[in-house]
């Protein structure tokens, strides 16, 4: 990449199949530092196997994906026949630790809430005094701070939410992946995650890449909104020309409510 460049994620012609389905064809997709990007599309377009490649939790089956100063040493992952999956390979593993996916069931740990809040920094060698410090912080930030001694499976789905978040706070990723992360929150919960998203770009530094259904959540707080539709990226433009001005009729369609069959 060019050392103007702004993107802090760069994917080109990334392809992924299941067995003979091919989920992901040719993707090209621009995330830049500082932002948020919105990827929309329906059930089955691809989105959630996006983001783990992103994430480094699933290899693809060709492509490449740059990623621009974030460890140095560690920029770009090209994948063909012959790439080891970088979810097992250690080069690759200071470049995960400056993310942070959270999913729409997020993986929580048989222990108390804020143990599990605690968990990712001590991995990263921060003392347990810092450790709980920052995770109590992060607990209040996200309005479930009286439930930290609680076992966290005690929390309902949108609490659970909540704690995904408050991980996030606590650990300030340079990379942020959320995947639907509202669809368990009350209207309450909801705008809480889009306050605490913003704050995360605007005052921490985060770049985030969040995964939705919801072009109204999208309206909301993308600065970049890109359409994948049956494995393809449609478009992907700054937020206020996709909604007003979508250059392909499928964009088009989807916002507007419409069946795209």
């Amino acid at each position: 990449m060019s050392a103007i460049s702004t993107d802090l994620v760069t994917a080109r012609g990334l392809r992924k199949r299941f067995g003979a389905r091919e989920v992901l064809q040719d993707i090209d997709l621009s995330v830049s530092a500082g932002s948020i990007t919105v990827i929309l599309g329906t059930n089955g377009a691809g989105k959630t196997t996006l983001l783990r490649i992103l994430g480094l939790l699933e290899p693809a089956d060709e492509g490449t994906v740059a990623y621009d100063g974030i460890v140095p040493g560690v920029s770009t992952v090209t994948y063909d026949a012959s790439t080891r999956n970088p979810t097992q390979d250690p080069h690759y593993l200071p470049l995960r630790r400056r993310m942070l996916l959270a999913f729409q069931h997020p993986a929580i740990f048989s222990s108390s809430v804020l143990s599990n809040v605690m968990y990712g920094l001590q991995l990263r060698g921060v003392s347990r005094a810092e450790a709980e410090e920052r995770s109590m912080a992060a607990l209040r930030e996200v309005g479930i701070a009286e439930r930290a001694r609680q076992h966290a499976s005690s929390l309902s789905g949108g609490e659970a939410a909540r704690l995904s978040v408050a991980r996030a706070l606590a650990l300030q990723p340079r990379l942020l992946f959320l995947d639907e992360p509202s669809a368990s929150l009350d209207p309450y919960g909801t705008k809480l995650l889009e306050d605490l998203l913003l704050h995360m770009r605007d005052d921490l530094g985060m770049t985030a890449v969040v995964v939705t259904q919801d072009i109204f959540e999208a309206r909301r707080v993308a600065d970049q909104v890109a359409f994948l539709h049956e494995g393809r990226i449609i478009e992907q433009a700054p937020r206020d020309d996709f909604f007003t001005h979508p250059r392909d009729d499928r964009t088009r369609r989807f916002v507007a409510g419409e069946l795209l069959v």
